[in-house]
This record gives C-alpha cells, structure tokens and sequence, in this order.
C-alpha cells in the first residue's frame, strides 16, 4: 500500500499578506508542537514505508537541523521515497542544506512568488530574487537535483 503524508509546520518568521494557510508569527509554541507531532506520529504512524513526505507550511525551514531530524526519524523510507521539505531562501545557507540533504531529503520546494523585488516587498516576503538564486546554487552544490 502507497503511503503518502504531509505535515504542516503552522509557524512564520512574519506572515506573507497573501497567505491563507494555518501559520503564526511566532515561535514561542514550536518545541511544543513538534513533541506533540512526535507523539501523534508514535502513536499513529504504523511503520509503513512511505512512498512521500512532504514537510510544508507556514515555514518549516524555521525548524532547527536537530526538530528535522527528530521528525524524520519518525518515518521508514526506502530509495524511492520522495522527502520534500519548504523552504524560505532567507533562512538556508549551505550547511543547512547539506544537513537536510544527508537526512534524506531530495527534493526542495523554495517559496518563490516572483522575481520581481517590488512586488516581493508588497506581499511581504522577507527575500529578494537574488537570495533566491543563490538558494538554488547552494542546494545544486549540497547536492539536490
């Protein structure tokens, strides 16, 4: 049986103006959350292998490296199991991704609306389309695709 999840990490930095997602600004109550998604996953999670994981948000790239591997320990993957983790391309720097890379992500989803900087300011994104460029540079050169 194909297993397939998604986990929604519902905290922000500051929320975009277009957002309609479940997020906060705020961070106070996110070691709470993630223990609580550890004991939900313990208890519901039966062990299957997982065709995909899908970690998006809010931001999950607010995470510290030790919540994202606390949370995919949680899982069985196999070679085939696709792990996609958001991410801001404010909050990445090559460590970062070589980190979720060795974890066993293999697949990034950078929240990028535009490449036009005016309009990234009115909606309230906290990069700029340089940032992200230098996002896709630095994970090509951790090693995603």
């Amino acid at each position: 049986m194909v297993k397939s999840t998604y986990i929604h990490i519902p905290f922000c930095k500051s929320k975009c103006h277009y957002c309609s997602f479940v997020s906060y600004p705020c961070v106070e109550k996110k070691e709470d959350y993630i223990n609580s998604l550890i004991f939900e996953i313990k208890n519901y999670y039966n062990s299957e292998v997982l065709s995909t994981l899908y970690i998006g948000g809010g931001t999950p790239s607010i995470l510290s490296l030790s919540d994202f591997d606390r949370i995919l320990r949680q899982f069985n993957f196999n070679s085939g199991t696709e792990i996609t983790v958001e991410l801001n391309p404010d909050d990445v720097d090559y460590g970062c991704l070589r980190a979720l890379f060795d974890f066993g992500v293999n697949r990034l989803s950078f929240g990028c609306q535009t490449f036009d900087d005016r309009i990234l300011k009115k909606i309230n994104r906290r990069h700029t389309s340089h940032q992200v460029v230098d996002a896709v540079k630095m994970a090509q050169n951790a090693g995603f695709e």
